[in-house]
């Protein structure tokens, strides 16, 4: 990669990645919060958590996860959408098409979404066990994961970019 496309996809990447921030910061006390924390994170959280252990009956009530032996509120921040924009902001300043850009956006998304419900649900069982396990796994080790979720897919996605052609390649 040149300095000059190095730049740009720097710039480019700070834009997107601040970009999204803000707009979801907009959002704070609205009804998309609602949605993205209470419906598609909390929920599922709860969902799982009495798929593996039925006699929790962990129940969704807004932003929290609600236990006769637990309670765990999940707060703006802890929905995973720092490392979303991450890694939107890296796959859309990356030089690549752009239907491998959406097919890497959606895919890494989910991905994403799919290990922070893990982690949600790691949190609660911590939480209901050992705080100070429960520390370390939400501040440390729990984001740190997630980031590098979100870097490892997005190195696997940049080897499935299609490579130019002899033919089609500039001329020297």
């Amino acid at each position: 990669m040149s300095n000059s496309r190095l730049l740009i996809f720097v710039a480019l990447f700070i834009a997107v990645f601040f970009g999204c921030e803000a707009l979801y910061m907009q959002s704070r006390g609205t009804g998309f919060e609602r949605v993205f924390i209470d419906i598609l994170t909390v929920k599922p959280s709860a969902a799982l958590i009495n798929w593996f252990s039925p006699n929790e009956g962990v129940s969704a009530q807004g932003p929290r996860l609600m236990s006769p032996f637990a309670r765990l509120s999940v707060l703006n921040g802890c929905e995973g959408t720092e490392a979303m924009f991450l890694l939107i902001a890296a796959i859309t300043a990356f030089a690549a098409p752009w239907r491998h850009k959406l097919i890497g956006a959606l895919l890494g998304i989910g991905l994403v979404y799919a290990f922070n419900q893990i982690r949600i649900v790691v949190l609660y069982y911590s939480f209901r066990t050992d705080k100070a396990v429960f520390e370390l796994i939400h501040g440390t080790v729990g984001p740190t994961v997630i980031v590098l979720v979100a870097c490892a897919f997005f190195f696997w996605w940049l080897k499935q970019i299609p490579a130019p052609t002899l033919a089609s390649a500039p001329h020297a």
